[in-house]
């Protein structure tokens, strides 16, 4: 600012031209004034949300149809395994084509380094079927985690993993998970580390909760894993409206307790093994239902956590859409209208994924 801006201006008969009349000049200031609020307000605009997706930045308004959070396009898992049927690049291809045709616009590949995803795979997956694909990054738990991670702090671990997310256009972090009831320090960090990216960057995270109450011992899990998973990632800084806790419905859990105070939270309710019948689909069916009763059907996201050949179209199965071709159809049986659908399916996978780029 210079001096002749900061000084006080005298009300001169010059002050306006001879022309001009009183009417005139208080047009002329107004439309000064509309024009200095126009620039201050489009430089505080906010910028535009995107979905980051391998093929690039994606206005969430353009995609129409299905988005499934949490899927497995390509994974050598477990780590070292001599073969994986997501290898067959070109079968994938002809599965995501499939995926397509039955309505799905995006998908997130679930998977990081430990879990033996191929990142060039995932690209030429995507270029030639079409269907954009959000890669994800991070660590999944303590028994696949690098040797080197333990000398890591969560700076350091943070810091690597926000310069490979812009290195590697990851659109998300996850799954983050846990192998028991309680984290190790080593997941801990992990946890603490995605946190401090996401609250520097604003990508999303999905967590992996343990499979409670489905498996011999599992009563030694706490029932409120979920939320204990959450309180770490929100005391390292992580916002609850871009955070999905994992599995949830893995939890013997018909009235949705532990889905609600998820919901309440403010986060993300993930169903991300429908059709794997952990728990049966049913089940997951009247759960849904209770949650939406409870007027949570904002914070639920739905997806099969894809990784089995026997879902595949090929083998007759509901191919990488199988949360659309198999899931869907039995909450509609329920009753749940196709207006909640739309919003479960296509709105709310849209808004977590979504984000502001800095």
């Amino acid at each position: 600012m210079t001096t002749q801006d900061t000084m006080p201006i005298a009300p001169t008969a010059n002050a306006w031209s001879v022309a001009a009349t009183r009417r005139e000049a208080l047009v002329a200031l107004g439309l000064a004034t509309a024009g200095a609020a126009l620039r201050i307000e489009t430089a505080f605009a906010q910028p535009p949300r995107v979905i980051r997706t391998l093929t690039g930045d994606l206005n969430p308004a353009t995609l129409s149809g299905s988005v499934l959070f949490h899927e497995h396009v390509s994974m050598r898992f477990p780590l070292g395994a001599s073969e994986h049927f997501t290898d067959d690049v070109a079968l994938m291809t002809a599965e995501a084509r499939a995926a397509r045709a039955d309505g799905v616009a995006c998908l997130v590949d679930g998977g990081h380094a430990d879990m033996g995803r191929n990142l060039d795979a995932l690209r030429r997956i995507t270029a030639d079927s079409g269907l954009p694909i959000v890669a994800s990054g991070g660590y999944y738990m303590q028994r696949w985690f690098p040797p080197a991670l333990s000398a890591q702090s969560a700076d350091e671990l943070a810091a690597a993993l926000a310069a490979e997310a812009v290195r590697e256009k990851y659109g998300a972090f996850g799954e983050i998970g846990q192998q028991g009831g309680a984290m190790t320090p080593d997941e801990r960090k992990v946890f603490q580390a995605v946190a401090k990216v996401q609250a520097r960057t604003g990508l999303p995270i999905f967590t992996h909760n343990a499979y409670l109450g489905t498996r011999p011992g599992a009563d030694a899990i706490p029932r409120d894993t979920a939320l204990r998973q959450l309180d770490v990632l929100e005391e390292a800084g992580a916002g609850p409206s871009h955070v999905a806790i994992g599995h949830v419905c893995c939890l013997d859990d018909p009235e949705a307790e532990m889905s609600i105070a998820v919901a309440r939270r403010g986060a993300y309710v993930g169903f991300d093994r429908v059709t794997i019948q952990l728990v049966p689909d049913a089940q997951k069916v009247t759960t849904i239902r209770a949650l939406l009763e409870a007027g949570h059907g904002d914070r639920l996201l739905i997806s099969s956590d894809f990784s089995s050949p026997r879902g595949l179209k090929k083998n007759g199965g509901g191919g990488l859409g199988q949360a659309v071709t198999v899931f869907a159809p039995l909450l509609r049986q329920a009753g749940v209208e196709e207006a909640v659908l739309r919003q479960i399916f296509e709105e709310n996978p849209k808004r977590f994924l979504a984000f502001v780029p800095r």
